[in-house]
């Protein structure tokens, strides 16, 4: 039969030749190999309580064949060779089970295989709390063809993470970007979060923000996940998107419990800043049905989560408004109060009528409201001033309202399929984005003119000096509010088919891998712009602040005074006709539309010897890309639509190998490509062509813009202690083309007679190399209270740079920077104590200071840094019955702010505070 099959593949790979019907064939010509296969072998591992095993290697020497168990505890072995073989089960933290297996014509069904704990002092292995949660992500990396960590849910658990972005920050290599002190957007190896793909079992999550591919994190609450694994190297089966790694979403399903479960988490936390309390519910129900006439057959899992957390900052800000030789030119105070609504819902359903057949749906969604307050007062200064002197200025009120919501969601609808050695999947997924942010005030100013007496003292935090009037709502009358209506969306939809075949041999085994999918990806953003002015003519008389002011800002970096009222700004503008205020120009300039199509198809290989384990092969996508935006020339007064096609292919081989020197010690190297597109912010063809005295001057997208590429290299040693632990360093190195930023092309080519021409290019190479440093350690040996310590530490050590050029006077000039976002030192140090009934917890997690944005192309003077940030964060859990958890937890313990300034720290870019977060809790799962 198979060879009819292949008969008629060859016929169709005639007819129409593909990278996947040449892996066919190839499978097809090894399957002429004489057949060995007589039967499959299954089994499960468990703990001796029945808990599943994720990440135990299940090996039959003889063949050099090696499973690693899924997060259900299964492996299988097909079509072995009759015979009697040894089963060997290996675990961290577990002793070594070893079994005798003999291999006849039929499936052997081996059921659960029990493993015991490694340790003297206990009988069981540790699933469950802090040892078990590192157990349960040390085993999957250290099985792993290439280069990944691992966060389970449960060692999410074991920190104080509302979300998926702060989880991951505990990771060696891995640190997050913070939006109002919340982890937001996930840093790899210090690439920015746009260098780095996020899917959600497989599928590319869309992402809500205009302009941007980086998925915020935050929007996802880490209650509704089984894992998250960061791939830092990427092989041939992985859809490109990623320069510094992928981080895979992976959800939960029925079939990783062994019998039915559920958890129920209820939890209230109080901010510093705004001294109210804040609720989180969330709980997971899975229960395993029989269906079709088979046990045991159908998993449903469910999870919900639903979090409010009110919250503010403190702030004040220059945004880089030096001069150097003269002083600043002005400076904002700045209060938040905010309220942050996380709703997040999966449903995953799994059927397995055999041990062949899978079908499975996996649905995810994820709501974030985030309803913001801003009180701000600007000093907008005559004359530059440094610390100390005063004078003339202008003093502007304030206020910010908006309610922005984003969603995320995704579907996933899925085969596998095994024929003897042969395996396919089939699988079609989509995900949708999307960031409303309606009718909203964008800024609301009231206006007072000094004469003299305004000033600022300090540095990192300024403080505002100013006569008596300066906090009196009396004397500020209304210059303009702007309002702003926005709406972003994006969705992706992909299909993918994956072959494979496994060819036994006595030297080792060889796996075929093929594939292909085809993806469209859309991107739309719409923007409407009010600006409310000239109140006067429209007859309104109430002008002062103290019309729309009823109480005082609590501000406690200086003192602001009174607080505008937002409902009092709302009332006001819709007295007046929307239509009569319209700002065209913003209005259609920042609307665009970007459709990407992505086929891709690749080989893939897998050899597997003794010792060896080696991954290769290539992978192909091509892109086409449609962009339409809006040109304005400011000169005529005339829109226009802005539309540009493309169409590009990129090839991407990879190799991929590991050497276990040892049990518990393994070498690993990599050589891999990968690309990033650019950000749609930077492709959108939106155009602005203006005149200012008798000068052109030009601000535009480039939907020209290359991709990055990138060379990858990667050599590391780990080794794994017997009972629970890990020692390893990692050397990576990146060579990336195509580097993008902003430049202004004044003077060259097409914009040889503009005075200012500002887009992006791509620049040439960009270089980032570093080290990775991980240890991890369960204390044992003592037979005292030290048995019960679990030491955890990891340190990255980074360096870029990367060239960037600018045009003056006929030249052409150039300055080295870092990498935006790439910090030299990113470390977490965490020290766990852990027994029966409790649990605690210390954790510390630092970056050093990296380049926030570069201020001025032409002067390093003027970029933006963002200091070191150092943060600690406990929890303390006891277990008052089995099942039942109480815990409590202190987020950024030691109050650290966050600073950023302007070439050296002397000069203030940004500095705000966020206070103290408690939180108290319990926990009931039925374990």
């Amino acid at each position: 039969m198979m060879s009819n099959v292949c008969h008629t593949q060859r016929r169709l790979i005639k007819q129409k030749p593909s990278l996947l019907a040449c892996a066919v064939m190839l499978a097809c010509g090894a399957s002429s190999v004489p057949a060995l296969a007589d039967a499959d072998v299954q089994g499960r591992i468990t703990d001796n309580r029945s808990n599943l095993l994720t990440g135990a290697e299940v090996s039959i020497p003889e063949l050099k064949l090696r499973r690693t168990t899924s997060a259900d505890g299964r492996f299988q072995f097909n079509q072995l060779p009759s015979g009697t073989y040894t089963l060997l089960v290996n675990y961290l933290g577990a002793m070594p089970e070893t079994r005798v297996l003999t291999v006849a014509d039929t499936t052997q069904q081996l059921g659960d295989i029990k493993l015991l704990s490694a340790s003297d002092s206990v009988e069981h292995i540790e699933v469950v709390g802090q040892s078990g949660a590192v157990s349960k992500a040390l085993n999957r990396q250290r099985n792993a063809g290439g280069i990944v960590t691992v966060a389970s849910t449960d060692e999410m658990g074991q920190f104080p993470d509302s979300n998926v972005s702060e989880a991951l920050q505990r990771l060696a290599g891995l640190s997050v970007e913070r939006d109002q002190g919340e982890g937001r957007f996930v840093r790899v190896r210090g690439l920015a979060p746009d260098y780095n793909a996020v899917t959600y079992n497989g599928t590319q999550l869309a992402a809500p923000e205009a302009g941007r591919r980086a998925v915020a994190l935050d929007v996802i609450p880490s209650d509704l996940l089984e894992s998250v694994e960061v791939s830092k190297t990427l092989t041939p089966d992985m859809a490109a998107g990623s320069l510094g790694g992928t981080v895979e979403i992976k959800s939960l399903s029925a079939f990783d419990r062994s019998d039915d479960f559920y958890s129920v988490t209820a939890e209230a936390g109080y901010n510093e800043q705004q001294s109210k309390t804040s609720p989180k519910l969330s709980g997971v129900f899975s229960k395993i049905l029989d269906a079709g006439g088979e046990t045991d057959s159908l998993g449903v899992a469910i999870a919900a989560s639903y979090a409010e957390r009110k919250f503010g900052s403190e702030n004040v800000e220059t945004g880089g408004s030096w001069d150097f030789d003269d002083g600043l030119e002005e400076f904002e105070l700045r209060d938040y109060s905010i309220t942050r609504e996380r709703l997040g819902l999966a449903l995953n359903m799994d059927y397995r009528p055999g041990s062949h057949n899978e079908y499975y749906l996996r649905s995810l969604y994820s709501r974030f409201s985030d309803n913001e307050q801003r009180q701000a007062l600007v000093a907008e200064l005559s004359e530059p001033q440094f610390a100390g002197a005063s004078g003339e200025a202008a003093l502007i009120r304030s206020l910010k309202q908006r309610e922005e919501t984003q969603s995320i969601s995704a579907i996933v609808l899925g085969t596998k399929q095994t024929h003897g050695n042969w395996h396919w999947q089939l699988e079609a997924g989509a995900s949708k984005a999307d960031e409303d942010t309606p009718f909203n005030i964008a800024s609301a100013d009231f206006e007072q003119e000094f004469d003299d007496g305004v000033g600022f003292t300090g540095e990192q935090i300024i403080r505002l000096n100013a006569p008596a009037e300066a906090y009196l709502t009396e004397g500020y009358a209304l210059k303009e509010v702007e309002m702003g209506d926005t709406y972003t969306k994006e969705t992706e939809r992909n299909i993918k088919f994956d072959l494979s075949r496994e060819i036994i041999q006595s030297s080792g085994s060889m796996t075929l891998k093929a594939g292909a999918k085809f993806s469209q990806r859309e991107k739309e953003a719409a923007e409407d712009v009010w600006l409310f002015e000239d109140f006067e003519d429209a007859g309104i008389s109430a002008l002062s602040m103290s019309d729309y002011s009823n109480t005082t800002v609590d501000y406690g970096l200086g003192t602001m005074g009174g607080a505008i009222d937002s409902g009092s700004i709302y009332r006001l503008v819709s007295t007046l006709s929307r239509e009569d205020y319209v700002d065209e120009v913003e209005s259609r300039i920042n609307d665009y539309q970007v459709d990407e199509d992505i086929s891709a198809g690749y080989l893939m290989a897998q050899w597997e010897r003794d010792n060896w384990q080696l991954i290769s092969g290539v992978r192909y996508e091509h892109e086409q890309r449609d962009a339409a935006g809006t040109r304005y020339d400011d000169i005529n007064e005339v829109f226009s639509e802005n539309r540009q096609k493309s169409s590009k292919g990129y090839w991407l081989p990879a190799v991929v190998g590991r050497y276990d020197l040892s049990e518990n010690s393994i070498v690993r190297a990599a050589f891999s490509t990968g690309l990033v597109r650019p950000n749609f912010e930077q492709l959108a063809p939106a155009f602005i062509l203006e005149e200012d005295d008798d000068e052109l001057e030009a601000s535009f997208g480039n939907p020209a813009l290359k991709a990055l590429t990138t060379n990858n290299v990667d050599l590391g040693i780990e080794h794994y202690a017997d009972k629970l632990g890990v020692l390893s360093a990692m050397l990576f190195y990146k060579q990336i083309d195509n580097f993008i930023y902003e430049a202004d092309l004044a003077g060259r080519g097409d914009y040889a007679d503009f005075a200012k021409a500002e887009t992006y290019v791509n620049g040439g190479k960009a270089d980032l190399y570093g080290l990775e440093l991980n240890a991890i350690h369960k204390v044992s040996g003592f037979g005292n209270w030290l048995d019960n310590l679990l030491l955890s530490a990891n340190l990255t050590l980074t360096d870029s740079a990367a060239d960037i050029e600018w045009f003056d006077d006929g030249s052409i000039f150039s300055r080295e920077v870092a990498l935006p976002s790439q910090s030299d030192k990113t470390a977490n140090l965490s020290l766990g104590y852990e027994t029966d009934t409790i649990s605690l917890r210390l954790a510390a997690n630092y970056k050093s200071k990296y380049l926030a944005e570069v201020g001025d192309v032409t002067d390093a003077a003027y970029d933006v840094y963002s200091d070191d940030h150092l943060q600690l964060d406990f929890t303390a859990k006891w277990t008052f019955q089995r099942g039942m958890q109480l815990y409590f937890n202190v987020v950024n313990l030691n109050d650290e702010p966050y600073y950023a300034y302007t070439g050296s720290k002397a000069y203030n870019f940004q500095y705000e505070q966020y206070g103290r977060t408690f939180v108290l809790g319990v926990q009931i799962t039925n374990w």
